[in-house]
């Protein structure tokens, strides 16, 4: 990749790492005010920045992943990293087919969405019929009983976060 290239990727990244730790504040500041609509909001912007930053790292459906490997090894970004993983955003994205699927494919058509808390909380519920349900005593993030913890992501942004900022500072020409 060239390095003026390079940069640009990198400086992208450092916006999208900044707007994930911002949705992150979101979410911390929802839970200690009880504001349920900011704790929602901060976690829609931690997917999607995230999902943003791994279609930079790999490309969309990792279409560009070899492509883009001298971009993940200069902030030592590695293909297990949970940055790779947007199953969780693509549940929230699409949430029109999720619900049409979960409608046509349930007869009782139970639906449980926007829990925040332990997931003793609700008992007896399908996991088709569990939309979003955040536990923040783990940062677990749950939709259809699929589990995506969210502080595992916010981690691993702060710890390539100064490598992408020392990074992007750097020339832009070999």
């Amino acid at each position: 990749m060239d390095t003026f290239r390079l940069r640009v990727f990198q400086r992208q990244l450092t916006d999208q790492c900044h707007f994930l730790i911002a949705g992150a504040q979101a979410v911390n500041a929802g839970l200690k005010s009880g504001n349920h609509m900011q704790i929602w909001l901060g976690i829609q912007n931690i997917l999607t920045a995230g999902a943003n930053v791994s279609k930079m790292l790999w490309g969309s459906k990792g279409k560009q992943a070899e492509a883009r490997r001298c971009l993940r090894e200069s902030i030592s970004v590695l293909d297990d990293s949970p940055l790779r993983d947007v199953t969780m955003r693509n549940h929230f994205e699409h949430m029109d087919e999720r619900l049409d699927r979960w409608w046509d494919q349930l007869k009782h058509h139970n639906h449980v969405d926007q829990v925040v808390g332990g997931r003793e909380a609700i008992d007896g519920v399908a996991p088709i019929d569990t939309f979003r349900w955040f536990d923040p005593t783990n940062g677990d993030l749950i939709f259809w009983g699929e589990s995506f913890n969210l502080q595992v992501l916010v981690n691993e942004v702060e710890r390539i976060l100064p490598l992408l900022q020392n990074e992007a500072r750097k020339p832009h020409w070999d």
